[in-house]
């Protein structure tokens, strides 16, 4: 089951407006070197869209400030509708089947609630595109009696044994016979659970005292963490203390709601101090942990049992990751330590990528080491005032009459070669890759490990295309392979370094011949075999060919729309997954 199409547009419209003045209001949102309301939100990127509404989740409390200024100019019934938005349910659930109502997503915050979520333009699982059960992060949001979503939902790219299914399913069962399928955001708590929504408004009557949202309560912590963060430990603290803070607010119902505040402000601070062992002389800053207890006036005893308390509920260890300091990321082994699947200690930092990837998306590590240095390359290309135009001639190799490229890009990585030959050409990236150059064998070692060994060739991601080239600018060449089944062969030729053109766009193509073979056609050979079926409709092969592939014309090519394409690049397969 769907929304409506007038739903939909209501959902996307309302929702555009309050990113729109997140985005405004929260830095570090925009797009760098842009002033702030230059770019509408709806016109960002998917991963800058991702970051704002990252950031809204941090700030649930702009909700209030955008229905007092109403900046969009929204009818009452609208704003309303925002105002059910403080309701929402962010984080990441199981997606387990679609009904022909709603899709059921699992809460994975350990609490056995089902949710029944309804679809935007296209069912869920069509959105999701993977195999059932799967894991997605997503925002449920509240709108007229329905759960419906924010309109971006990342799937994870994990497989779930039968075991697990089978404990999906479980999950699945004592949800319904708790509470059923919770249709509707807030949801009415347990009767063993009286404290109900803890974050749901509360209605004020006269002569009653005002009790404060979880959103107030939050913004009273913080302000007491931060204080003292700035004034006895550092920014880095200040931070952690923050996230800490925001973790316990999301619990529902929440704990900050009970108990004094200035002690829930010095546990929170005790916690993030044992963790990093703030009370070792070795470290800096360094404090005594009583210290805390004593500046928010409370004993000794009661700050080490709420601390413990707080511990215990996020399941907080020493070494935690998600709550050292970043900058002793690094020189904390113990962090990158774990276990494999055989049994064995290992430095996750020495496996390959694909295995430290899984890692990242398991929790178990603050970041992926190898796209550090992925990205540090990029941050020396963004930041280079003098980059070179680069131009290459591409032909593929065994073709008569010969299909050929020009192209000129900037330097970039290898790995961004590859895409420019891809689409200079006509491919699709729907097959692996690599470069053999001088011998030696260049490419993405997630896509090229095989599980047996690491990969031992140069990184594409990180190797610039200037780096293999010779440093007197002579003429140079290498080859690029495409599909290693169909084994197509491109003899990529350096002619250069021209000079940029003002007011020309780059990456370009200049010229080229003839259109790019179809995926999957079977090579030369293959190629050779469908040429002659498509040229003869008697041929016995004809209509096969053209059932398979649709008319083709192998003289056709347009470089101009060659460097449209180029232009607008392929998307990223690892944002994808």
């Amino acid at each position: 089951m769907l929304l409506s199409r007038e739903e939909v547009e209501l959902v996307f419209k309302l929702h555009c407006a309050l990113m729109q003045f997140v985005k405004e209001q929260v830095k570090g949102t925009g797009v760098p070197g842009v002033p702030e309301p230059a770019t509408a939100y709806s016109s960002l990127p998917p991963e800058k869209r991702q970051e704002v509404v990252q950031a809204f989740l941090g700030r649930l409390d702009l909700i209030d400030t955008f229905i007092a200024l109403n900046p969009a100019r929204l009818s009452e019934e609208e704003l309303g509708i925002v105002s059910s938005w403080r309701h929402l349910l962010a984080g990441r659930f199981i997606a387990l089947r679609q009904l022909k109502k709603h899709m059921i997503l699992l809460a994975c915050d350990g609490t056995p609630t089902a949710y029944g979520v309804t679809g935007l333009v296209d069912p869920m699982e069509r959105v999701i595109r993977r195999p059932l059960p799967a894991m997605v992060e997503t925002v449920l949001l509240p709108f007229r009696g329905k759960i419906t979503y924010d309109g971006i939902v990342s799937a994870f790219n994990l497989t779930f044994g039968p075991g697990s299914r089978r404990g999906f399913e479980e999950d699945f069962r004592t949800a319904k016979a708790n509470n059923g399928i919770v249709t509707s955001l807030p949801w009415a708590a347990p009767a063993s659970n009286p404290s109900g929504d803890a974050r749901k408004v509360t209605v004020i009557r006269a002569g009653q005292e005002r009790v404060p949202t979880v959103h107030e309560v939050l913004k009273r912590v913080v302000a007491m963490t931060d204080a003292f963060c700035q004034t006895r430990l550092n920014e880095e603290y200040g931070a952690l203390c923050r996230k800490l803070t925001e973790k316990l607010a999301a619990k529902r119902p929440s704990p900050l709601l009970r108990g004094e505040l200035r002690t829930w402000a010095g546990g929170i601070i005790r916690t993030i101090g044992w963790v990093n062992f703030l009370d070792d002389r070795s470290q800096s800053p360094h404090m005594r942990l009583p210290v805390i207890d004593k500046a928010f006036g409370v004993g000794e005893s009661t700050g080490q049992g709420k601390a413990k308390a707080i511990r215990r509920l996020l399941k907080i260890r020493q070494f935690d990751h998600r709550w050292t300091l970043p900058s002793r990321w690094e020189g904390t082994s113990t962090i990158w330590t774990l276990q494999d699947s055989n049994g064995f200690i290992i430095d996750i930092r020495q496996q390959p990528v694909a295995m430290q990837r899984a890692a990242f998306k398991q929790g178990l590590i603050p970041y992926v080491p190898a796209d550090r240095g992925a990205a540090a390359v990029q941050d020396r290309i963004s930041s280079s005032t003098s980059r070179r135009l680069l131009q290459f001639k591409i032909t593929l190799r065994g073709t008569e009459p010969v299909i050929w490229r020009r192209i000129q890009v900037f330097d970039d990585t290898l790995d961004k070669l590859h895409e420019h030959v891809q689409t200079a050409m006509g491919w699709t990236n729907s097959h692996l890759h690599h470069f053999f150059i001088q011998g030696r064998r260049c490419g993405d070692p997630e896509l090229l490990e095989d599980g047996f060994e690491p990969f031992t060739g140069l990184d594409s991601t990180k190797t610039l295309i200037s780096a293999v080239l010779p440093a007197d600018g002579a003429p140079f060449s290498f080859e690029y392979h495409y599909d290693f089944g169909d084994s197509w062969v491109h003899d990529v030729q350096f002619e250069g370094s021209p000079p940029p053109e003002p007011g020309v766009a780059y990456p370009k193509c200049l010229e080229g011949e003839r259109a790019c073979p179809p995926e999957d056609v079977g090579g030369i050979g293959g190629y050779a075999e469908y040429l002659e079926a498509m040229a003869d409709p008697s041929h016995e092969r004809y209509q096969e060919m053209l059932d398979w592939n649709g008319p083709f014309n192998p003289d056709a090519f347009n470089p101009h729309l060659a460097t449209h394409v180029m232009q607008e690049g392929m998307p990223d397969w690892r944002k994808m997954v």
